[in-house]
């Protein structure tokens, strides 16, 4: 039906001056309708200046900064973990697509480019259809009303809320741009889920940034704004695939995009990125672990840190598969009793306890790269779901023969000990030793310290511990651990508590030639600007000499090369130039083994939380050996490791000694092998023999082979030295002490007894 517009206005102007006449015949009703007009009027000017003041006094910060997620990067940019109260992932305008910004905006709100905040439209039909219902169940809310809300946090259903969202989003329009308004609010808005922001949103659908999305993708994401969790294309396909064909179809009619487009589109199938969440894990714990004061809980969960840490994502996601692999291997076994973690998943299936000991077999692993400290892996347990205990960092065990390194480390800088030097292995009682006297049994039997490290003699270590001193013992293994020993002949068998990552980080030593970094976890963290907030700081100290370091780490290279840990040149065919110990308590509570090359050092505890025996003959070599072995086989080659060769001041070379056989004639022998001797041992001689009054210094040396990294041959002596002299001062008086470069305590001159040790570590 047509109107003729100038008859409107002709009849509409003759209907209100009759209206007007009325009045002006009416007086009686004339002034109250003033009155009510006026303070309508006076009314309405009010509200104005409320809304409007409220609107004013808006921090304009809160439309532009929102809370963004903190993700922990691996030391390759891997993904590790997101940090988050809301899941988003902030992005600028130049990654939003133009096909993105079209399909929001064509299913949003089609005249956001023409209005100033509001559309008087789309308010009025809302309002009247309100009205009708008699509640308020139809909204108008532009892109700009809707970033106003969720700004403001202003999601109570009311008339105060919805003229508050008007006015500060016409404040919104004067102070930001359109492009900026349609990024606020596309990095603002939820997604379903814990999902905010279209960054997040198009990783979790997709697992693609947001520049790469194209329109079927753009369309879906703009279909479930409407109702996340009812469009979800997990929970209803269906449904989202509606939602995509209605922004498809609006698209359409905005002339973004033709019919054939929106067809061809519509016939494409959902394909999305499979549902996942990343769940929480003990590299998490440990990073979180060592932030840095200045990062309170707000920074954290609401900031966008970006943390980058020192572990390697692919050697974590190894340890872990190898370790419940191994775990797994043991518990199948018939010497294992106790309850398996499959026993214990069928008997909990319905409870979601966390335990800090559940009852399965469980393991710790810490690996560290020798070149700075910094951590690779690090496995607390078998399910951090299950047990967020990190027994890797909090969990203090006795440590068996692993400590025996350390006590070498101290005979070597104590009392010149060597490679050569023969101790006494006889039997005696372990339990009750006097840590002043160095036990002597009635038929001295003795092996060289090279052989009684590999073969992990606790004989041989319990007196070489005692010869040098307890507390010596105690002071080194505190610096190496930074966990104190008790000053008692048991520690010396490994009767000492430390953690996996506190005995991995003092193995370190041997392969860095004496020195000690701190192990750490967070490289730097930079906020969303890209500004460093932490950088982290090496901390270095030295423990032993580079000379003693080397010499110990050449004996513990017997241990992988024909000793308690063989395993792993035979059934695992490892080839690198590798040290290492194993380490088993006492009722095989628990099993260790710590090794290394020239990169990495990786240590591994196997045991049940609650200590007792895991299984008869649970040694070392049975349970910790093959995991380490399974993983660093699979690790290694991508830490590619160097022959460690020996610093300067140490000469490769046989050990010569002499003795009187006949008046003034000598006999001169040679040992079998050569072994690594310090300057000042050549000088000064090297303690021969431990014994009872350890006064037996060797002296001289002996022609090597070839191969000998460094060659030095003794001095020549005169015939009449050969038969008469002594190139040493004394060998029945102990040589002169070299300085030592690594300060020790004094060796106390009486040590109470030990109190009696309830039981021995096995080896």
């Amino acid at each position: 039906m047509k109107i003729n517009l100038h008859r409107w206005l002709r009849s509409s102007a003759h209907a209100l001056g009759k209206g007007v006449g009325w009045l002006r015949n009416h007086p009686l009703f004339t002034w109250p309708l003033l009155i009510l007009f006026g303070l309508g009027a006076s009314a309405a000017v009010a509200a104005y200046l409320y809304y409007w003041s409220w609107a004013m006094k808006f921090d304009m910060n809160k439309v532009s900064q929102m809370p963004s997620i903190s993700v922990i990067y691996d030391r390759k940019g891997q993904v590790i973990q997101r940090l988050y109260e809301q899941n988003r992932i902030l992005v600028d305008g130049s990654q939003i697509p133009d096909v993105l910004r079209k399909a929001v905006v064509a299913k949003e709100d089609e005249r956001f480019f023409y209005h100033g905040g509001f559309d008087p439209i789309a308010i009025t039909r809302a309002f009247l259809l309100n009205l009708v219902g008699k509640k308020i169940s139809s909204g108008a809310s532009t892109i700009t009303q809707q970033l106003a809300r969720n700004s403001a946090e202003m999601f109570d259903r009311t008339y105060d809320r919805k003229i508050k969202e008007i006015f500060l989003a016409m404040r919104i329009e004067s102070h930001f741009s359109k492009d900026e308004i349609l990024t606020y609010y596309l990095n603002r808005i939820f997604f379903g889920g814990n999902i905010y922001g279209i960054g997040a949103a198009s990783d979790a659908y997709f697992g693609k940034s947001p520049k790469d999305l194209n329109l079927s993708e753009s369309a879906l994401l703009a279909g479930i704004i409407a109702g996340p969790n009812s469009f979800s294309p997990w929970r209803n396909p269906a449904k989202a695939r509606d939602a995509r064909a209605k922004v498809l179809q609006r698209m359409v009619s905005a002339r973004f995009i033709t019919q054939q487009e929106a067809d061809a589109c519509n016939a494409e199938p959902l394909t999305l990125r499979p549902l996942t969440s990343i769940p929480g894990s003990y590299v998490t714990f440990a990073v979180l672990n060592n932030l840095p004061a200045e990062i309170n809980q707000e920074t954290l969960y609401r900031g966008g840190l970006k943390i980058y840490t020192s572990i390697d994502l692919d050697f974590q996601k190894t340890a872990e598969q190898k370790i419940e692999e191994g775990l797994t291997k043991i518990e199948n076994d018939s010497d294992y009793k106790h309850t398996t973690h499959a026993q214990y998943l069928a008997h909990s299936k319905n409870e979601t306890e966390d335990l800090a000991a559940p009852p399965y077999l469980q393991s710790a692993f810490v690996a560290i790269n020798n070149r700075d400290g910094g951590v690779l892996a690090i496995v607390g347990g078998r399910n951090f779901d299950e047990s967020s205990f990190n027994r890797a960092l909090l969990a203090h065990r006795q440590i068996g023969s692993t400590v025996k390194p350390f006590v070498y480390s101290n005979a070597f800088n104590i009392l010149d000990y060597s490679a050569f030097t023969l101790v006494d292995h006889s039997v005696f009682d372990l339990k009750n030793p006097d840590a002043s006297v160095v036990p002597v049994g009635p038929n001295p039997d003795f092996i060289s310290a090279r052989e009684a490290l590999r073969r992990s003699d606790n004989y041989a270590a319990m007196r070489t511990g005692i010869a040098s001193g307890v507390e010596n013992f105690c002071y080194l293994f505190k610096q190496a651990t930074g966990a104190d020993a008790p000053p008692y002949p048991s520690s010396l068998l490994g009767a000492c508590d430390v953690t996996p990552l506190q005995l991995t980080s003092a193995f370190t030593i041997f392969p860095n030639y004496g020195i000690l970094t701190k192990p750490w976890f967070i490289d730097r963290i930079e906020n969303t600007k890209g500004e460093v907030l932490y950088k982290n700081q090496s901390s270095q100290k030295m423990v032993l000499s580079p000379q003693i370091a080397f010499q110990v780490s050449d004996m513990l290279r017997g241990v992988v090369d024909g000793g308690t840990a063989a395993a792993l040149r035979g059934t695992f065919d490892m080839k690198d130039d590798m040290g290492g110990k194993t380490g088993t308590t006492n009722d095989y509570k628990d099993a260790w083994f710590v090794g290394y090359t020239s990169e990495v050092t990786a240590g591994i505890w196997v045991g049940l939380d609650k200590p007792q025996t895991i299984m008869p003959g649970g040694y070392s070599a049975r349970l910790a050996v093959p995991i380490w072995g399974s993983i660093m086989k699979i690790a290694s080659p991508h830490f590619p490791s160097k022959k460690m060769a020996p610093p300067p001041g140490l000469t490769y070379t046989q050990s010569k000694t002499e003795q009187k056989v006949f008046f003034f004639f000598k006999s001169t022998s040679v040992s079998d092998r050569s072994e690594y001797l310090r300057d000042d041992q050549i000088t000064n001689g090297f303690l021969q023999r431990l014994d009872s009054d350890m006064s037996i210094h060797g002296g001289g040396l002996a022609p090597s082979g070839t191969d000998s990294p460094q060659q030095q041959q003794p001095k020549k002596k005169s015939w009449f030295d050969s038969l008469f002299g002594d190139d040493e001062e004394d060998q029945t008086k102990p040589a002169d002490k070299p300085k030592t470069q690594v300060p020790v305590t004094p060796a106390p001159s009486k040590v109470a007894p030990a109190p009696a040790v309830p039981a021995v570590p096995l080896e």
